[in-house]
């Protein structure tokens, strides 16, 4: 069996070539070994970094290079003034012995912070933690681990969070890897290859032409253990459970000089996921937006539904590949890339109750609802980049999605049994080089190609044994079929010349863009649903940016951006043209510590989506058409933003905290006129939105007690205007969220846990009604490891759930038994997940729509019981 995974995983992976080794031991002025200490070689011209590591506890290294020659040592260690000498490698074994590095006093007065046991060392713009000193046993994940780390958090959508804020880049052993894949990186790697972790500020990557200025890029950097190197490692997992649950897992790494390499794969019906619909967006968007924004009317249908809804399905079965790839094959040259296959089905089933608001009385609609769906995803990612010095760098990005889903919802509702089937598909392809040349260290020129097509269709079939849509149906054939099919194909291309005069930086740019968009939509027997669209948007923008230095911790940034758009749409052409101001003020009180004020206005433009000429069928009750909105019209808005952050390494206190205020005018919005039968939804210009969002996060670990305290609070209020039945109405929506925790931080215990509360209230209010939906969630999160080879886990929750008309009650146990057996490579858990619903539970939801609102009652997976074997490699 090992054999045969170590076969299939060769394709990706290569075998080194022969090599010189540098071999030596960092000594002290004291003659102590110095462990930790990275020890670098560098290219003598470019000064590149060709290998690097750090040393172990007695303070010796090992180092391989591919050529005979000259190079530079760099040697640097925390505490000590970093060494740099030329070294000449003319045989196979080159052994320097033992190298002595000097205390720098200064640096250990000014810069170094030890705290929790000496478990957090900071210098410069480096944290690194020790991770043996938070860790008591039970972990089994690189997420397990990291919820250990003081500042260091994963939110519910598997982002790692640094004092707050969201990690921009993961790093493996330096090098960029797993790119925005957070969630599977963190629940892949396994807690037994790392060494250490470093929270890295002001990142700069590969891809960065050296310049003066900080980047601004949080890095989280994990170091692997030398002996998960240079070979395959990882594990196959095999678990089996109650009601025929079953799960199988493989994860294989290969950590090499040049190339690393991972291959994850997952097949379950417990309806766990491997992606989040935070990834799912992430993946999607990995094209650079334009200088012309575009605003459209949403609709959630278009996502795949697995990713929306969660745990709100009877049951669920998945099938999840990932490849990831990170290939230097050259010192100028990198490779990224990553493929994704995920295969889901699953079941819903649902009782909604949708009241609209009519006069003189509301229309009340009940549904029950069997939603069957089947989802295919693929995406893909390449990067190359190519730096031909260290001043000029060639960059080609191309980005592919598809994505087919095909949805079978049975109904019956007030007087219908409706079948509607939806067949959808859609494909994304994105591609841009960019060449990037710095002139001088703070004068260059960056020019960037890019395009990006897209195209999806849906194919809507709706059967009824009734009349619906309050359509005329000829010889009692109540059935719709409706195809609609969207083109887009969007070219740009920008010239950036950037400059810094004295103490001010400075940004000129010029950008044409062009997009293409038809839209084509028609029903075998109703001719008022058919759609012939094209619509051509041509825009060049002229603009520039500054930022200067008011003093030596404050900086002011503006930016003013001229743009000239050519619209023709159906032959009909007109054009408009408008400025786009931003400006922003930072003040650095420290660089752990700073304040920025930020206002940008900006002006979104329309899709073609929004300009139906005919109607457009959405479902068995619901039809789409254009009220009041022209192709030429432009939609802007305005915003201003405070962001505080402070974190104290010696105190342990983080605090992060912002405010926003959104307001826009002339906005698209919505008429709905509604029936008993029909919801008629025109697309329709509003005078006026407005939008007020706060965040406060804070982190506290005590001195005194082996305690940290971490919390935060959410507040928004919001406020726009729709119609509803050809009346202008203020929906008022107020929603507050947050959680507060207490986490343990035992030092001579393997017990650890975590208590606290999640809460959440949401209050829709406007001329018609008044409705509410709030969630109060305790929990409690406790490991302890119980011998040598077994430890515990379990994760305790209780969910109460209120709205206007009705209530629920959740309560959920999830624990887990881990065995390790003594000098194997072999594991066993048993593994309960939501062990008091182990029948489907129903939870409930309300949704405020403009002119209605959905109480939704639906069943949640339920929970099991699974043994789980697992085989490190």
């Amino acid at each position: 069996m090992k054999k045969a995974v170590y076969l299939l995983f060769l394709f990706f992976t290569t075998t080194l070539q022969s090599q010189n080794i540098i071999t030596g031991r960092i000594i002290n002025s004291k003659n102590i070994p110095v462990d930790q200490a990275t020890v670098q070689i560098k290219n003598v011209q470019t000064d590149n970094t060709l290998a690097f590591i750090q040393t172990d506890k007695l303070g010796f290294f090992k180092l391989e290079v591919k050529e005979k020659a000259t190079y530079n040592l760099k040697i640097t260690g925390f505490g000590f003034t970093a060494l740099i000498k030329k070294i000449e490698v003319s045989d196979k074994i080159l052994n320097l012995e033992s190298i002595t590095l000097h205390e720098n006093q200064i640096e250990l007065k000014d810069v170094i912070v030890k705290n929790e046991g000496k478990g957090v060392t900071e210098i410069g713009d480096t944290l690194r933690y020790r991770i043996e000193k938070f860790m008591n046993g039970t972990e089994e994940t690189l997420k397990d681990v990291i919820k250990k780390l003081p500042g260091l958090d994963i939110d519910q959508q598997g982002k790692i969070k640094a004092n707050g804020k969201t990690v921009d880049k993961l790093l493996i052993d330096g090098e960029e890897f797993f790119i925005d894949q957070q969630k599977i990186a963190t629940e892949n790697i396994g807690s037994e290859m790392i060494k250490n972790i470093e929270l890295i500020k002001n990142y700069t990557e590969f891809k960065n032409l050296k310049t003066t200025e900080k980047s601004d890029i949080t890095a989280l950097n994990i170091n692997i253990k030398e002996q998960f190197k240079n070979k395959i490692t990882g594990n196959v997992e095999a678990g089996i459970g109650d009601n025929a649950k079953y799960r199988l897992h493989t994860t294989l790494f290969s950590f090499r000089k040049k190339l690393l390499t991972s291959l994850i794969s997952d097949s379950n019906n417990t309806g766990q996921l491997a992606i989040s619909i935070d990834d799912y967006m992430n993946f999607i968007a990995q094209k650079e937006g334009n200088t012309s924004r575009e605003t459209t009317f949403s609709k959630n249908e278009d996502l795949p539904r697995f990713l929306t809804i969660g745990n709100s399905v009877k049951n669920r079965s998945s099938y999840f590949t990932g490849l990831n790839l990170k290939y230097s094959p050259l010192k100028k040259m990198q490779i990224n890339f990553y493929t994704i296959f995920n295969n889901t089905d699953q079941l819903e089933q649902q009782s909604v109750t949708q009241e609209y608001f009519t006069e003189p009385n509301p229309i009340i609609n009940k549904e029950l609802k069997d939603i069957t769906e089947k989802t295919k995803i693929n995406i893909s990612y390449l990067d190359i980049a190519y730096k031909f010095t260290e001043k000029s760098l060639l960059n080609y990005k191309a980005s592919f999605s598809g994505l087919d889903k095909s949805n079978k919802s049975d109904i019956e509702n007030n007087s219908n049994l409706i079948l509607n089937q939806i067949a959808f598909s859609n494909f994304d392809f994105n591609h841009q080089i960019n060449f990037n040349n710095l002139f001088k260290k703070n004068k260059g020129l960056n020019i960037t190609f890019k395009q990006n097509i897209q195209e999806s269709s849906n194919n809507l079939n709706i059967n009824s044994n009734n009349e619906f849509l309050d359509l005329l149906f000829e010889d009692s054939n109540y059935e719709i079929f409706q195809k609609t099919k969207i083109h887009k194909n969007e070219f740009a291309l920008k010239a950036d010349y950037f400059f810094k005069i004295k103490k001010v930086n400075f940004s000129l740019f010029l950008e044409t863009f062009e997009k293409k968009e038809t839209f084509l939509n028609s029903e075998i027997q109703f001719s008022q649903f058919e759609n012939d669209l094209n619509f051509n948007k041509k825009s060049n923008s002229l603009g520039f940016d500054t930022k200067f230095k008011l003093s030596q911790k404050a900086s002011f940034t503006s930016s003013l951006v001229y743009s000239k758009i050519n619209y023709t749409f159906n032959g009909d052409l007109s054009s408009r043209t408008f400025f786009a101001p931003k400006f922003i003020f930072k003040n650095e009180f420290s660089s752990n510590h700073y304040i920025k004020l930020s206002y940008s206005k900006n002006n979104d433009l329309n899709k073609v989506e929004n300009l139906l000429q005919n109607q457009v069928i959405g479902n068995y009750r619901t039809i789409f058409k254009n009220q009041d909105i022209s192709f030429d019209m432009v939609f802007p808005n305005q915003q201003i933003a405070l962001d505080y952050f402070y974190f104290n390494s010696e105190n342990k206190l983080s605090i992060v905290s912002n405010f926003s205020y959104f307001k826009a005018k002339n906005i698209l919005s919505s008429n709905s006129v509604s029936s008993s039968t029909l919801n008629t939804i025109s697309y329709k210009l509003a005078p006026f939105e407005d939008r007020f969002n706060s965040m406060l996060f804070l982190e506290k670990t005590f001195s005194k007690i082996p305690f940290s305290a971490r919390g935060s609070i959410s507040y928004s209020d919001s406020n726009k205007t729709f119609f509803s039945n050809n009346k202008d109405q203020n929906l008022n929506t107020k929603s507050i969220s947050g959680y507060f925790s207490f986490l343990s931080r035992f030092k001579k215990t393997s017990f650890q846990i975590e208590t606290g509360i999640l809460f959440a209230k949401d209050d829709y209010k406007d001329e018609l009604s008044l409705n509410y939906l709030s969630v109060i969630n305790p929990f409690t999160e406790a490991s302890f490891k119980l011998s040598k080879n077994l430890s515990f886990v379990s994760k305790f929750s209780y969910k109460k759930f209120m709205s206007n008309t009705s209530s629920s009650d959740l309560y959920t146990l999830s624990p887990k038994f881990r065995y390790i057996f003594p000098k194997s490579k072999a594991e066993i858990s048993l593994i309960g997940n939501d062990i008091l619903n182990l029948q489907n539970n129903q939870q409930i939801s309300i949704t405020r729509f403009d002119n209605f609102t959905e109480e939704n009652v639906y069943k949640i997976l339920p929970g099991y019981f699974l043994i789980n074997f697992k085989l490190k490699l």
